[in-house]
């Protein structure tokens, strides 16, 4: 069975600790016309209309959007440097969300572009493991997928260093109750771009001091735990990847473009462009 792996798209590869990767914030405002502010507003109205109807509230909060992003350099003295500015979720619902299929009429950096923070989780036993989400998210419900957010203002701290590790690591807390101390080592792993609704990602991966066993207990005393039904894995070995994703049900693209780019960190280039070309 033939399995088009191909809906992502790589803007940038590597494994960036977080001495190695840089995050600057832009100003400027998101470059817009009278038609998209028509189009967001519109989308908007309809999306808050719809949640009061199911008696749910649909709140609006600040994000961060992708402006520019430069690669410095090769393997371990690579930096990732990444250029920021201000969105919203409401532009994001109005742009990419739900209004995708409009990119020919509009450029790219036209649409609110909220980069993703999420992660890839390793345990100690040796399994790859993701979140099944659940019918309360706004966006892949049912779908395995990575664990974490997006980058907001609030991981801006008082001298103004924007800090996407700590974005990720909020998020494991909230999403699966972790600890920074039950984290053995994060990185992050690229930056990738949806081909769906073309929201730009930035993937880690985060190697935790629990069994798959244990952290499936921590999952069920979160905060936040309802964002996910029950979470899968699989053994991290170079044969079990695409299989999972032909097997594991709806996967969204961020958890494919997760699973492809650990294989490529862990098992190298041919490895990565067979299951690309399987």
């Amino acid at each position: 069975m033939s399995c088009d792996l191909r809906v992502f798209d790589v803007m940038a590869f590597g494994r960036f600790a977080p001495d190695r990767l840089r995050t600057g914030f832009d100003p400027a405002p998101r470059t817009t016309t009278p038609a998209i502010e028509e189009m967001i507003a519109a989308e908007w109205d309809r999306r808050v209309d719809e949640a009061r109807g199911r008696n749910v509230l649909l709140f609006n909060g600040a994000l961060y959007r992708y402006v520019a992003h430069r690669l410095d350099g090769t393997g371990a003295e690579a930096t990732l440097e990444l250029v920021v500015g201000n969105t919203c979720y409401r532009d994001f619902v109005g742009t990419n969300l739900h209004n995708h299929h409009r990119l020919a009429e509009f450029p790219w950096n036209c649409f609110a572009n909220p980069i993703g923070t999420t992660a890839t989780l390793m345990t100690t036993d040796g399994r790859i493991v993701y979140g099944r989400r659940s019918e309360r998210v706004a966006y892949h419900a049912s779908h395995v997928h990575t664990f974490g957010g997006a980058l907001e203002p609030s991981d801006r701290d008082n001298d103004g260093h924007i800090d996407a590790f700590g974005s990720v690591i909020r998020e494991l807390n909230e999403e699966l109750g972790l600890i920074p101390e039950d984290i053995r080592e994060i990185v992050a792993v690229g930056l990738v771009r949806d081909r769906e609704i073309r929201q730009p990602e930035l993937l880690f991966e985060a190697h935790v001091l629990l069994s798959f066993a244990e952290l499936n207990a921590r999952w069920n005393n979160a905060k936040a735990r309802d964002e996910h039904v029950e979470l899968v894995a699989l053994p991290a070995q170079p044969d079990a990847v695409v299989p999972f994703i032909r097997s594991c049900g709806p996967i969204a693209p961020v958890a494919v473009a997760g699973l492809l780019l650990f294989g490529r960190c862990r098992w190298g280039e041919r490895w990565y462009d067979s299951a690309m070309a399987s």
